[in-house]
């Protein structure tokens, strides 16, 4: 015992003759051990906690009476670190309690939502962020439905859950790039700060169409930038000056509206991907727009735009029934043969029979399992096919085939009259009759609708309209779902990870120390 007295007094650096002080001044008293141990806790609560544990059990092995039973178990298993588990529904929570369940939390075992309500406010920062990054507290602990929203309460909210916070919250935990991301999220803006670009404000811009914002960033470097928005920069970049978009960006659906803002104009556009598909139709309608504009306001201009949509479209063939290629080549198809009875001169037998011959070979495929086309565009095939043969028989395939598509509106657009009057304002004197021809037709047809009389029909394209619409899909590149916030503390050190134990030893200690001065 007396040489537990003499380590403890070399480890607080004592003057070593205190031992011999303490043993003359208990053998002054009518029960010496109890003094000595009186005095030796009050000495150990000078001590670090555990080491102060340690010397008070070897003082309670040296027959020092010190310890009760259960101060004494669990000081054994504090410093042995065979712990019990803790109790479920504790009556009280003290430093004992607690250091249960941060042992138990660390061997990721199944804790109550008290249970870890009290380890978030209690144990050091850093040791909870060590609980997150390793997996042991989860988002599952719904720390947002706990009764008090304390500080640090958000703070492990936005590391597990950030999608539970409030504005107020991210506001209050100073987080900028949630601020921001809900700001994308919600349609608004997000500006460059003093001209200078950075990730949200980037992000902002290209969401926007604001693809002259990739050479803001070149000017000063993109490091700054997340890696991968930073690898859709350069590639972005790439395609503005003419290079071809990959495969991994070409099936990214929510990518197409950007990638087709960066291609440059008038350019053919071919490739395999889904988005080449998409923005070689797009192209071609847009071509075909241009055809009808020509042919009203500058005939002279009419083949040069003609062997443009020409070639898109045959880019667009192939012999895929299935996909975004199927469905290209089936727009190709019913393009192609409208713009051959445009050319076409009585007489054209052969290129008219071709033309119609465009829309029967997918016909006569069958259904979509046998590589044809099933439901509505079959039909809608179906009627342009029949359509083109009975203009091939009555020998007028030259008739504008539709109307609408004339004065450069979409097929039934309620537009028309604004397109006619725009038209009007540019086309030459000698193009009037073509334009009011139409007008007068679109007249007829809509007065036959309202008198329940059957129309005549049109050349209804695309056939599938909804499927040239910019794709909706989320860009998780460009708004991004919630991230959990970054975690703001170092990793803990010793004492941190050790910090219940301490208190546990220090409550023990506590209570020796009480119970001495009571007995005394």
């Amino acid at each position: 015992m007396i040489h537990v007295l003499q380590r403890v007094v070399d480890e607080l650096g004592e003057r070593p003759t205190l031992v011999d002080s303490l043993s003359e001044r208990a053998s002054l008293t009518a029960d010496p051990l109890r003094a000595v141990a009186s005095d030796a806790v009050e000495l150990l609560s000078r001590a670090a906690p555990l080491s102060a544990l340690g010397h008070l059990l070897d003082l309670a092995a040296g027959g020092l009476p010190i310890l009760t039973e259960e101060d004494r178990v669990r000081a054994e298993a504090i410093r042995s670190g065979r712990l019990p588990a803790p109790e479920t529904q504790p009556g009280s929570v003290d430093a004992w309690q607690l250091h249960l369940e941060a042992t138990e939390a660390k061997g990721r075992a199944v804790l109550s939502a008290a249970a870890w309500q009290r380890l978030i406010e209690r144990l050091p920062l850093p040791v909870v962020d060590d609980l997150i990054d390793q997996g042991t507290l989860r988002r599952n602990t719904a720390p947002d439905t706990w009764p008090e929203q304390t500080d640090r309460v958000r703070y492990v909210i936005a590391r597990l859950d950030p999608g539970r916070l409030s504005d107020a919250d991210v506001e209050a935990l100073h987080w900028w790039d949630e601020a921001c991301r809900r700001i994308l999220e919600a349609g608004g803006t997000v500006d460059a700060v003093d001209g200078r670009h950075g990730e949200w404000s980037l992000r902002s811009a290209l969401l926007n169409g604001e693809v002259s914002v990739l050479d803001a960033v070149q000017a000063y470097g993109d490091r700054e930038l997340p890696p991968d928005l930073a690898d859709l920069v350069v590639s972005l970049r790439r395609i503005r000056q003419g290079g071809q978009v990959d495969g991994r960006l070409g099936r990214d659906r929510s990518l197409f509206g950007l990638l087709e803002d960066c291609l440059p104009e008038d350019r053919l556009i071919s490739g395999s991907t889904p988005f080449h598909y998409w923005a070689g139709t797009r192209r071609l309608y847009q071509l075909l727009d241009d055809i009808h504009w020509a042919m009203a306001c500058e005939p002279e201009q009419t083949d040069h735009v003609l062997g443009a949509a020409l070639q898109q479209a045959a880019t667009l063939r192939n012999w895929e029934s299935h996909g975004a290629a199927g469905a290209a080549d089936r727009e190709a198809r019913a393009v192609q043969a409208y713009l051959t009875f445009l050319r076409a001169r009585p007489g054209d037998s052969d290129r008219l029979d071709r033309g119609i011959g465009l829309l029967e070979d997918v016909l006569k495929r069958g259904g979509r399992r046998r590589g044809g086309v099933d439901g509505t565009q079959r039909r809608r095939m179906r009627a342009l096919s029949d359509l083109l043969q009975s203009l091939r028989f009555k020998g007028k395939p030259r008739d504008v085939l539709n109307p609408y598509l004339a004065l450069c509106v979409e097929h039934g657009s309620i537009e028309w009259g604004q397109g006619w009057r725009d038209l009007r304002r540019q086309v030459p004197t000698e193009q009037l009759e073509y334009i009011n021809g139409a007008k007068d037709r679109i007249r007829r047809i809509e007065t036959a609708r309202r008198l329940g009389e059957e129309a005549e029909p049109l050349y209804e394209i695309p056939l599938d309209e909804m499927s040239l619409w910019v794709p909706d899909d989320r860009s998780e590149l460009l708004q991004p779902r919630p991230r959990p916030l970054t975690r703001r503390t170092e990793p803990s050190n010793e004492e941190e990870k050790s910090c219940t134990a301490s208190e546990a030893a220090r409550e023990i200690i506590g209570r020796c120390a009480g119970r001495l001065r009571n007995d005394h």
